[in-house]
């Protein structure tokens, strides 16, 4: 069957305007075209309040985000909405955060809450969506592990390090593994190059914040069945330790193996959540033009010598890696 839904219009340029007002125009186009997709979808899901959480290029969940979103919803609500219908773009953020924001749309969606992820709800987003009743996706929607990822500076190199508290846990049986074997040199050396050890404690606790947070969130909405809150506990734990990368692709079917409320998208309204998703990228590419010409501009003015000590492909690769997953500070996902 031939879809109704009218596709993306290309940003054709607009005779007799430069290209800064031709892209200033179609950025205001796709925001008229969004807000009218997200009346239609409305109408298809029994006339729930859309919410477009749509998170842009380097942007991630913190503490403003929360206020953001308070704002509107008191905006759009006033009091409760009953059914909230949450659009979810974002690769994550602080923990503490998202976990806030989920009590948040919780509070103003009585009856129901749905999250609907047309693409990517990694990391800290993966705990926000299972906040809700359902998680509705499409068959390329992701959602992520939960594992916080701990940006530190190494005093041996003087240089910041990424990792995950699970790698931790795996580099200490390695250890073990390396002494029972008589390789007490080896052992000694991969010891001596640990991070922090004073701190190693603390860092393996942090995965406790998120399985401790999953578990009320899952088992006070989404989960309804007696032993609710032994499912709970098992997916919280799945959710922060089963994976081996903090960028598995967690999509629809290993979400329901998981013990989600994981379901596809109708048609109609799939055609309309991806539309939206698709104008927002578009979107997301002319701010990053943008952002990318006030930079050159910038540079302009800045001495040769420093110049010269730039990288030469400094704008080089931006989109293609617009979507990986950020290492942030200890506690965010």
């Amino acid at each position: 069957m031939k879809s109704s839904v009218r596709k993306p219009t290309p940003p054709y340029g607009v005779k007799g305007k430069d290209a800064t007002s031709t892209e200033v125009d179609r950025k205001q186009e796709i925001d008229r075209l969004i807000s009218a997709r997200i009346t239609s979808l409305s109408k298809l899901r029994e006339n729930a309040l859309i919410y477009p959480f749509l998170q842009g290029e380097g942007i991630s969940i913190e503490k403003s985000t929360v206020d953001d979103v308070y704002d509107d919803l008191r905006s759009k609500c006033r009091g409760d909405c009953a059914r909230i219908d949450v659009i979810v773009d974002s690769g994550g953020g602080n923990i503490d955060h998202a976990y806030n924001l989920a009590l948040l749309f919780r509070r103003y969606a009585k009856k129901q809450l749905n999250f609907l992820v047309p693409r990517w709800a990694k990391s800290a987003a993966t705990l926000l969506v299972c906040a809700g009743n359902k998680i509705l996706m499409t068959p390329v929607a992701e959602l992520g592990p939960i594992d916080p990822q701990i940006t530190e500076m190494n005093p041996l190199d003087k240089r910041l390090e990424s990792f995950s508290p699970l790698h931790i846990q795996s580099t200490l049986a390695l250890i073990r593994e390396e002494f029972i074997k008589g390789h007490e040199k080896l052992a000694r050396g991969l010891l001596e190059r640990l991070q922090f050890p004073l701190t190693l404690g603390s860092f393996t606790k942090s995965l406790e914040v998120g399985e401790d947070y999953l578990i009320r969130l899952l088992s006070t909405r989404m989960l309804t069945d007696k032993d609710k809150a032994k499912k709970a506990e098992e997916i919280a734990k799945a959710l922060v330790s089963k994976y081996p990368d903090h960028s598995f692709c967690i999509e629809i079917d290993e979400a329901k193996a998981l013990g989600l409320s994981a379901e596809l998208l109708p048609e109609k309204q799939l055609e309309l959540v991806w539309d939206i998703h698709k104008l927002n990228q578009e979107k997301v590419k002319i701010e990053r033009r943008e952002r990318q010409k006030k930079m050159k501009e910038m540079m302009k003015n800045l001495p040769p010598e420093l110049l010269e000590t730039l990288p030469g492909n400094l704008f080089d690769g931006e989109a293609e890696n617009s979507r990986a997953i950020p290492k942030r500070q200890e506690r965010e996902l």
